[in-house]
């Protein structure tokens, strides 16, 4: 039996931890993330829960030389997809920035099964293996950010990350690290209070 406090320390532990800060300066340092426990956190992802037993979740994962053909994959997918009026230049260079400031990068597919699961059910699937992916994250001592973006989710962009499907999805891009600084706060505090969240019966 897992003890209930380690687990509730280890959520209040789990941070958002971005591949570059807000002036653009690395994050994450240069240490690597060996391949066996990138594997074991994409296993306890796999252990999420789905209705249906779909699993819908799909994870291709970059790391190495292949992030700087993903930075430049987004840099370029971005310019070609985005409309004028809603380009920004420094939205695209801070998203290839992060495929370059990144360990690793590991792109979250959604794979649609035909039948009378909900799709966004499905995603809600996904969600919560994303949950597990970055607890176990967090638990390594590894800084994680869920990156979204619509540019993701382009029939195109969708194909080049391995999610060819008519129906499936393309929901993000995880990146993990390991912090080049302190262990962050929580920039908020604590949570509002959960009794203002709850209505007993």
């Amino acid at each position: 039996m897992i003890d209930l406090q380690s687990l509730s320390e280890l959520i209040e532990f789990r941070r958002t931890v971005k591949p570059i800060d807000a002036l653009g300066a690395p994050n994450y340092s240069s240490r690597e993330v060996d391949l066996a426990t990138i594997e074991r956190l994409l296993n306890n992802a796999n252990w999420a829960p789905t209705h249906g037993l779909t699993e819908p979740w799909r994870f291709t994962v970059y790391q190495g030389e292949s992030l700087s053909a993903l930075a430049e994959f987004l840099r370029q997918a971005y310019s070609a997809y985005t409309p004028e009026e809603a380009f920004k230049e420094a939205k695209r260079d801070k998203m290839a920035a992060y495929a370059e400031h990144t360990q690793v990068a590991i792109v979250l597919g959604m794979q649609r099964h035909p039948g009378k699961i909900p799709a966004e059910e499905e995603v809600m699937a996904v969600a919560c293996a994303v949950q597990n992916l970055h607890l176990s994250a967090a638990a390594e001592g590894l800084g994680g950010f869920w990156s979204t973006a619509p540019v993701y989710d382009i029939p195109a962009v969708r194909t080049e990350f391995g999610f060819s499907g008519d129906d499936d999805r393309c929901l993000g891009i995880f990146y993990l690290g390991f912090p080049r600084h302190d262990w962050p706060a929580r920039k908020k505090g604590a949570p509002q209070p959960i009794e203002d969240k709850i209505i007993w019966r």
